[in-house]
């Protein structure tokens, strides 16, 4: 008869190092297999992980390993605020960007500004932002969380550069990043508004597309122009799943008419083929015929909840929140009406994130407050209110790897 040894062997199994006791600071990690202790553990809260952490070294080393923090980010993704103090008028701040956990509105990582009036900061991608310095005009990807900075290529694509273009002929240029799904790479398209000269030289020439790969030796690529020109705001534009989604002149300025839906709402940028796509249309309920339709003294923008592209359409005083179900078909479903009176503030809302109960978190742009709307109940909460002139995201991941030394 053979010994059930080997058998209680395989049932516990280890976890790949450094998941083991001595690699996690040594001594013992408890009565327990450590992967019933990680099992336990990642069931649990990141705040309560992080006050665990005091428990003993063995348990400190384990809940501040980078594997665990990915693993409970897996599990329970935690959404918390990008804040980026984006423009050049608040010259007082100290710091680029904070990360605030969304639950208490506490600032869980911090990044200092250094020379703060020769930078600005804007929004990149969820979870992360782009810095220029002013004084070089040089642009840099900056991760909070984790600190990882990329910089950006000051040159032109080769294909421009060949063609005798200049950088001094164009203006502040644009950047859309996103995360490429088959192969996680990240990528930014470029947009180059061609700036006319005084004396009426170059009106020919369009503004200028270019791509790139974040790598050791990452360089532009010279890419076609859009097949439909399309607004470039900060709340026209987003990149859902790998995918530049920008919102066209027509639906924006509220002109489209059946015909002009036609040509498709949105323009959208492939950016793992590095192509553009045929165009999307708008929502068939919004559109009237033969004219204007209900969009007229309404707004339109465009956000990305929880990894769906919205079309948010309103007034100060109600906002839908359109979800796009099939891009090939332009079929949007209307799964949001926003009462946006009843929050006592009438200035331009956007929507941040949608949470597990179905509560939405919303942003007065204007105001840089953070509110939660209940749709159950059609009622407002404050959140937190952010400093002057700031930008927002909403990034999930785990507070693991947010708390630390401010």
């Amino acid at each position: 008869m053979s010994s059930p040894e080997p058998r209680r062997a395989q049932q516990r199994r280890r976890l790949p190092a450094p998941a083991t006791p001595a690699a996690c600071g040594g001594g013992d990690a408890g009565a327990l297999p450590l992967d019933a202790l990680c099992e336990i553990l990642l069931r649990l809260p990141g705040k309560q992980l992080c006050r665990l952490r005091t428990v003993c070294r063995a348990w400190r080393s384990l809940l501040s390993a980078p594997w665990f923090a990915a693993a409970h980010a897996a599990r329970r993704p935690e959404p918390y605020i990008v804040a980026s103090y984006a423009d050049d008028v608040d010259l007082d701040r100290d710091s680029l960007v904070d990360v605030l956990d969304m639950s208490s509105g506490q600032i869980v990582r911090h990044v200092a500004a250094g020379n703060a009036s020769d930078m600005v900061v804007s929004v990149a991608a969820p979870g992360l932002v782009c810095v220029k310095t002013i004084n070089s005009g040089s642009f840099r990807l900056l991760d909070p969380v984790t600190g990882a900075v990329h910089n950006l290529s000051d040159r032109l694509a080769p294909e421009h550069a060949a063609r005798g273009f200049s950088l001094r002929d164009y203006g502040e240029p644009v950047h859309l990043f996103g995360q490429v799904a088959g192969t996680c790479e990240l990528k930014v398209l470029r947009m180059l508004p061609f700036r006319q000269r005084h004396d009426g030289s170059g009106s020919d020439r369009d503004d200028l597309f270019e791509v790139c790969t974040f790598s050791s030796s990452a360089r532009w690529r010279g890419m076609q122009g859009p097949p439909r020109s399309f607004v470039w705001n900060e709340w026209t534009r987003v990149v859902v799943g790998g995918v530049v989604y920008c919102l066209s002149v027509a639906a924006y300025f509220a002109v489209v008419n059946r015909r002009a839906d036609e040509q498709g709402w949105i323009v959208r940028f492939d950016l793992e083929a590095e192509e553009w796509r045929p165009r999307i249309k708008g929502p068939s309920d919004l559109v009237g015929g033969g004219g204007r339709h209900n969009l007229y003294l309404k707004q339109v923008t465009l956000a990305n909840l929880n990894g769906s592209l919205v079309i948010v359409h309103g007034s100060s005083r109600v906002m839908d929140l359109w979800f796009l179900k099939d891009s090939e078909e332009g079929l949007w479903v209307k799964q949001y009406s926003v009462q946006i009176e009843r929050s006592g503030h009438l200035s331009p809302m956007h929507p941040l994130l949608v949470l597990e109960d179905g509560r939405i978190v919303t942003v007065i742009r204007s105001m840089g407050l953070l509110q939660i709307y209940d749709p159950r109940t059609s009622t407002f909460a404050s959140l937190m209110m952010l400093r002057h002139s700031s930008r927002v995201s909403v990034h999930a991941g785990s507070l693991l790897s947010l708390h630390s030394e401010n």
